[in-house]
């Protein structure tokens, strides 16, 4: 197994995965602004925001990783075989 594709894999999609989680943190802040706004502290709404970015990249991480574990263990499985 190559462990810098798996490793460097992971690292892209928990990027991509940030963005994401950032782009819906955006997205659901915005929403729910006056709700937000009236029952929220800014304090926990910059968490709430924080949190789907590190929800985000984990995910992104696992999945990346995962499956670039995955293709290289199929590569090496198929190389052996023939």
């Amino acid at each position: 197994m190559n462990y810098r594709v798996v490793i460097l894999s992971g690292i892209l999609c928990a990027f991509i995965g940030s963005v994401l989680g950032w782009g819906m943190g955006e997205m659901a802040l915005r929403q729910h602004s006056s709700q937000m706004s009236r029952y929220v502290s800014p304090a926990y709404r910059q968490l709430y925001g924080r949190r789907l970015i590190w929800m985000g990249a984990i995910v992104g991480f696992a999945i990346g990783a995962g499956q670039a574990g995955i293709l290289s263990q199929r590569h090496h499985r198929d190389k052996n075989r023939h």
